[in-house]
């Protein structure tokens, strides 16, 4: 099997920490923006109520309705992205039909400037980038229409003036997303990480175990959990000190990832304890595999201050539904089995029954 970086995180789905933690923010921040959209839209509606402005005005209250039954909505649904794109249509509807009915191309952009940031925002790049691209053709092109029906001329200048700032606002806007989204990422992909090792922690394995469980569940396929433990880990520390036992972790590491796909899922759980995930793997499969990696690990031999350190693991085995349906039962099974092979002798597999 061809090695891969031991960085690499497997392509079979996106970890649903960094996604219940995107949704995390994204709800927060909605619920000050909408609070803040209700109250301004119904300012506005007043205001252009006294003004015998009626259309603008029943619209901007129906803005704050809107906002007001998406602030009941907003932390359960799972709608999330429908919902905003549904305000900001609204929102920028509102606005473009604003400078069409009543010609007011220089103060109805000032309120279109803002598309930009708030599309960016709390759409993404992608979706909000074409919230911003349509409705900033629209602006213009009622800002053409509007100008000669006023004065019967056209003032290329403010034009201009007006889309250059549109741009600059749109560019400013998705720079700064895009630096945020990345610098979260790097953060959230840091947190998922060990730091020794460069699997992923403890922190995730339920919530991965759990998605693999789903996904196998509607395609009645099974897999399989490793739990590997180092043997004899604290005499390799005792012996050679901290910094050869930290080559150990490194070197097991390595040979995990050597011998597993790029759909496994590789955890550091402990101290020396490391569990691995093979999704669409049989018992069979996995028994072979598990036994390929504990002849390499034996094999290994690293040198450290021109000194062969020796080491083994031992290995429990369990497979899903079979051995558990859950992941405290599957997992509290390899464990077993993992007791099991060091009380026989370690340097072993133990897979249970069949």
């Amino acid at each position: 099997m061809p090695p891969r970086s031991f960085m690499r995180s497997p392509a079979i789905m996106r970890s649903p920490a960094m996604w219940e933690d995107e949704m995390a923010y994204r709800r927060t921040l909605l619920r000050i923006i909408l609070w803040v959209i209700a109250l301004v839209a119904f300012a506005l509606s007043l205001s252009n109520l006294h003004h015998d402005v009626k259309t603008v005005s029943v619209m901007e209250s129906c803005i704050a309705l809107y906002c007001l039954v998406f602030l009941l909505r907003v932390q359960q649904t799972p709608y999330l992205l429908c919902w905003t794109s549904g305000l900001m249509l609204i929102i920028g509807s509102v606005i473009i039909y604003g400078m069409y009915s009543k010609g007011l191309y220089t103060d109805g952009f000032y309120w279109l400037l803002l598309m930009p940031p708030a599309n960016l925002l709390l759409l993404g790049l992608l979706l909000g980038g074409v919230f911003t691209l349509c409705f900033g053709i629209l602006g213009v092109a009622v800002m053409v229409w509007a100008q000669p029906a006023l004065d019967g001329s056209l003032d290329i200048a403010l034009l201009i003036n007006a889309s250059v700032s549109y741009l600059f606002l749109w560019g400013m806007s998705h720079i700064f997303e895009l630096k945020r989204s990345q610098m979260v990422r790097q953060l959230r992909e840091m947190a998922a990480r060990d730091p020794m090792t460069g699997l992923h922690n403890r922190l995730h394995l339920e919530n991965i175990f759990a998605q693999i469980a789903a996904l196998h569940a509607k395609e009645s396929t099974p897999f399989t959990l490793l739990l590997l433990d180092i043997d004899h880990f604290k005499h390799i520390n005792d012996e050679n000190g901290h910094e050869a036992g930290d080559m150990v972790l490194r070197q097991l590491s390595q040979c995990m990832t050597h011998h597993t796909r790029e759909s496994d899922w590789l955890f550091r759980v402990g101290g020396e304890e490391f569990c691995i995930l093979l999704p669409k793997t049989p018992k069979a499969k996995a028994i072979e595999l598990a036994e390929r990696l504990r002849t390499d690990v034996e094999q290994l031999h690293p040198m450290f201050h021109q000194h062969p350190i020796h080491f083994t693991v031992s290995i429990g085995l369990a497979q899903w539904p079979v051995d558990g349906g859950d992941f405290d039962g599957l997992y509290r099974q390899a464990d077993m089995h993992l007791y099991e092979a060091k009380r026989q002798g370690r340097n072993q597999i133990v897979t249970g029954r069949g």
